[in-house]
């Protein structure tokens, strides 16, 4: 490279000091003309002395004079400098390093040239990431979560069969200024997402208000979800945010919509209406498709997938087997597919990705996760659990949940942001009871009580209570996750059977 060219700290990326450690993170959306140079909601831990030495590309600096900062500054000969920079600098893969026994993760270009710098500065100092211990083992994060979901309403425009939220509660909003308060809450502490759900998003009074506030904060959304037909004027006051939408989309039958979803006969032409005003306002959107008994044919998805592939902007198509919720409409064995009929979307599916220029994203989860794992949470099969880890759920009236599922279960919920702070909610004693339990915690009828790994495996925070619950039902909510080798069978069965 270069050594006259400028090389600066990629501010796509957030730095953020934790007590005893430093972290390295991302946000959820970046322009699409720069998404090969960034990965987005990006969250490592990094001994502070990373940080520090980044503090120092907070504005361009040419090679030669940071190398000779950093080596007053560290007290390290200049070719010694050299050699600890040298990965960082348009490191094009995930960088891993050792410094001083600990292993550190950083994503790609974390360090670019001074003409690929896009978005706002940050100015950082070394004395922001001072620390006395170095910790990179906790994975909780000691001060504040890495990301907030807040729920602004929990209101629907549709009742679906296989519905996923809790609409018994009818809970006081919080206002609106209270709202911005914990924004500004989130902004301060470095919390790096804020990703607003519903309910529906649409039906809240305030969400072009919401929308500005938050990228006023440099909060973007990645991705909005609704169920609810758009006006086009709605779409037009939409488009300048430049965040896809996901709209959900069963069927195009009125008869099936009105099973699945109990609307009006005319909400099929209105949803569609609404896609193909999207699409001409040229508005990245995706669809999601929800298979139960009432829509499970393939002729269902045969005109779905004709009626999508004319529209340019459809970046994605998602269908995904419907599970059972914590608060599904009546009984869930009478909605679920079978594993025959699984089989058979999924050989539907294989055959038209062939010649389809339909992005299909199928999901074809039988359950066969579950039971499985030997080696506790670390090891569970499918996506990490973020909950009461990295992340916190705001709920609309401002009490705070663990998971989005779990909504107002009182067992979850860890404090209230209408009466404290962000910090002071996520390092309470219940935050942290939760966080790191205790084996006389659990009771006797628990597997876990007595395993020999117990410490091992909750010390990585994994679990999926919601998983736990649905399966096993509220008060068993101390029995494992249900991928665990050691976890009972079912009582109330979550997938096809």
């Amino acid at each position: 490279m270069n050594t006259d060219k400028k090389i600066v700290f990629n501010h796509f990326y957030q730095l953020r000091h934790d007590i005893k450690r430093s972290h390295i993170l991302a946000p959820s959306f970046v322009d699409k003309k720069y998404a090969s140079l960034v990965q987005p909601r990006w969250m490592s831990r990094i001994h502070p002395v990373y940080a520090m030495i980044f503090s120092f590309l907070s504005e361009p600096v040419s090679i030669p004079d940071l190398t000779k900062e950093l080596s007053y500054f560290l007290e390290m000969p200049e070719e010694d400098v050299e050699a600890l920079i040298k990965p960082f600098i348009n490191n094009n893969e995930i960088a891993v390093t050792n410094y001083k026994g600990t292993v550190n993760y950083f994503p790609r270009n974390i360090v670019i040239e001074e003409g690929q710098l896009f978005g706002n500065s940050v100015h950082y100092t070394p004395q922001q990431f001072a620390y006395k211990e170095i910790d990179l083992t906790q994975e909780r994060y000691y001060v504040a979560p890495a990301s907030i979901l807040f729920m602004v309403n929990n209101h629907c425009y549709t009742d679906c069969v296989y519905c996923y939220a809790n609409k018994s509660v009818k809970a006081t909003p919080l206002s609106f200024d209270k709202i911005k308060d914990i924004i500004l809450q989130a902004k301060k502490w470095g919390v790096a997402v804020f990703t607003i759900v519903g309910g529906e998003v649409f039906l809240y009074k305030n969400w072009k208000e919401l929308f500005d506030f938050l990228i006023e904060n440099g909060y973007k959304e990645s991705l909005v979800s609704t169920k609810v037909p758009l006006s086009e004027e709605d779409i037009i006051t939409f488009e300048p945010y430049g965040i896809p939408i996901q709209i959900s989309l069963d069927a195009l039958d009125p008869e099936a919509l009105k099973q699945i979803l109990h609307v009006k006969s005319d909400y099929g032409e209105k949803i569609k209406q609404t896609i193909s005003n999207i699409d001409k306002h040229g508005i990245d959107f995706q669809v999601a498709t929800v298979l139960t008994k009432y829509n499970e044919t393939i002729d269902n998805l045969k005109s779905l997938h004709d009626f999508l592939g004319q529209f340019k902007h459809l970046r994605r198509w998602e269908i995904r087997v419907g599970f059972k919720s914590l608060y599904s409409r009546g009984d869930f064995d009478r909605i679920k597919l079978s594993k025959e009929r699984i089989n058979d979307i999924n050989q539907w599916v294989e055959e038209v990705k062939k010649t389809t220029s339909v992005n299909i994203l199928w999901s074809m989860d039988t359950g066969e996760k579950y039971f499985k794992t030997e080696e506790g949470s670390r090891k569970f099969i499918g996506s990490r659990c973020s909950a009461n880890y990295s992340n916190m759920v705001i709920l609309p009236d401002g009490k705070v949940t663990i998971c989005e599922q779990l909504y107002w279960n009182p067992r979850f919920i860890i404090g209230d942001v209408s009466k404290q702070s962000i910090e002071e909610v996520w390092n309470s004693s219940r935050a942290l009871e939760l966080a790191f339990p205790k084996r006389e915690h659990f009771r006797d009828e628990s597997v876990c009580k007595k395993c020999a790994i117990f410490d091992e495996c909750l010390s990585f925070p994994n679990k999926c209570y919601a998983d736990v619950l649905k399966g096993y039902g509220d008060k068993n909510w101390d029995y494992p996750d249900p991928r665990c080798v050691k976890a009972p069978q079912f009582i109330n069965e979550l997938q096809a059977v």
